[in-house]
């Protein structure tokens, strides 16, 4: 079994974080819904708690699946692609893999400059960044929100592409995805 990425395909490793990550991003974002929807400041409070603990989960994840799209070939495209297209959906990866590192930090900032501790189930807690400071939290929440605006683009890009290669050219770039071998 192959551990890392090369030019025919990616590793199982890689496979499995991909998919691990797409199920916490929708976790976080399925806890974000039910913590607006809940009246209850404890239970809001218990339900913030595990979507911090995924957070951190989803950011010491990203910090590996970054190294190691940095460190590894990326796999030839399926069949006979654009050259723009490659481009493109190669520089989509990157930004989504730096992403998912800088946004953790970001949110982190934020909630330090506010003087908010990071709570995790259990009581634990995840310590501050900076000490609290009313002038740099507002700056940290637009940079947030500007690269989660960015990061929820390239991420429709990501999934557009995704079905475009199933849907349209029907290759076999997602079976790639799901661990299937494939020829190039």
């Amino acid at each position: 079994m192959k551990l890392r990425d090369n030019g025919l395909g990616f590793s199982p490793v890689t496979i499995a974080l991909h998919w691990l990550v797409a199920a916490l991003l929708l976790s976080i974002i399925g806890f974000d819904i039910a913590i607006c929807q809940t009246a209850g400041e404890v239970q809001s409070a218990g339900l913030t708690r595990i979507q911090n603990l995924l957070g951190t989960i989803l950011f010491v994840i990203s910090i590996y699946r970054f190294g190691a799209r940095m460190s590894s070939y990326h796999p030839l495209p399926v069949g006979t692609p654009n050259p723009i297209e490659v481009i493109v959906s190669r520089s989509v990866a990157v930004s989504l893999a730096l992403a998912m590192v800088l946004l953790p930090i970001a949110a982190w900032l934020s909630k330090s400059a506010a003087g908010e501790g990071i709570d995790l189930p259990g009581g634990f807690a995840i310590p501050a960044l900076i000490e609290p400071n009313a002038q740099v939290k507002p700056v940290v929440d637009i940079l947030f929100n500007v690269g989660a605006t960015a990061f929820l683009l390239g991420l429709a890009l990501h999934i557009f592409g995704a079905l475009k290669n199933h849907l349209v050219l029907r290759n076999d770039a997602l079976k790639r995805m799901i661990g299937k071998h494939v020829e190039l």
